[in-house]
């Protein structure tokens, strides 16, 4: 009974906040939309980098991404820190309008915490992998993809549009994906990704128009990698997806392995396969696709280490 009500109670909190996140913004003639969703982005809807509406863009954006980065910690804290390597995941209904093409797209999130006695990879380790070249690296240890290009930088280093093609397998055709990727390092802090951290990153921002060039050590260390889906021409062969994801990464510790520094790797994505997939099965394939990106990435990322 005690465990059903706790339950419902992180539910209940998980769905509100989201809830909150999905605040939509309007512009003068302009639908109304939310950034983070499985619906593209008109190239024009992106603000000229180096601008004040760039800098308003980028707050927007990491405000819904700290807001779902915690409630994937909510929902999966226990889980990721009893598992201690292991891979812990959910979803999380869509709040989308009825009617709406996303109504029943769920938010499918996943947790894992790694340590260093066990992995031999340090947070620098993620941080290079994950951050630095971050789509480019993904070519390295997802089977799937194919191909990756990038169309576009807007911002070295920090923002670029990537055209990524994926084998499915057969019966269904190929997709392909074209995303704005924003690799996010942020400011250290006692506790990443915390209301408080979130206040000192968007003022950090506001005030200076940049983040950190790498993550510093002056505290724990932490970074996010959003992507949003971007409108493009198709390709031929290719049926056309689209998707909105949250990844952070922090330093972290917990009290089952008191005095070791591990680091936590989030993620949370809405995606639309398009095509004739039903929704549901959809839905159904998420977890584990989402799931087998982790051991994927540790595999790539200690072949990485080996060779330096």
């Amino acid at each position: 009974m005690l465990l059903r009500r706790l339950r419902r109670s992180v539910e209940s909190t998980v769905l509100h906040t989201l809830h909150l996140v999905h605040r939509r913004r309007s512009g003068p003639g302009s639908v109304s939309l939310m950034w983070l969703r499985a619906a593209p982005l008109e190239r024009a809807q992106l603000p000229q980098p180096g601008t004040p509406a760039w800098t308003s863009f980028l707050c927007e954006v990491l405000a819904e991404a700290f807001s779902i980065a915690r409630q994937v910690n909510v929902s999966l804290r226990w889980g990721t820190v009893q598992g201690q390597g292991k891979t812990v995941t959910a979803s999380i209904p869509s709040l989308d309008p009825p009617g709406s093409p996303l109504r029943h797209a769920h938010w499918h999130s996943r947790s894992s915490l790694h340590f260093f006695q066990d992995s031999s990879l340090t947070f620098d380790a993620f941080e290079q992998g994950l951050l630095r070249d971050h789509t480019r690296h993904e070519q390295d240890y997802i089977e799937a993809l194919e191909h990756a290009e990038c169309l576009e930088t807007l911002v070295p280093g920090l923002a670029d549009i990537w055209h990524l093609k994926y084998r499915t397998p057969m019966c269904t055709s190929n997709r392909d994906f074209v995303e704005l990727v924003l690799m996010l390092p942020l400011p250290s802090a006692p506790l990443p990704f915390n209301v408080f951290h979130e206040r000192e990153t968007l003022h950090m921002l506001r005030e200076t128009g940049s983040l950190p060039a790498r993550c510093d050590k002056t505290a724990r260390r932490s970074f996010m990698v959003v992507s949003l889906p971007i409108k493009h021409a198709e390709s031929p062969g290719y049926v056309r997806g689209y998707y909105a994801s949250v990844e952070g990464v922090r330093e972290d510790v917990t009290m089952v392995r008191p005095g070791e520094l591990g680091t936590q790797w989030m993620l949370s994505t809405q995606t639309e396969a398009g095509g004739l997939i039903p929704r549901w099965m959809q839905e159904l394939a998420m977890p584990s696709q989402i799931k087998a990106d982790v051991p994927a990435f540790l595999r790539w990322a200690q072949a990485q280490a080996k060779r330096t």
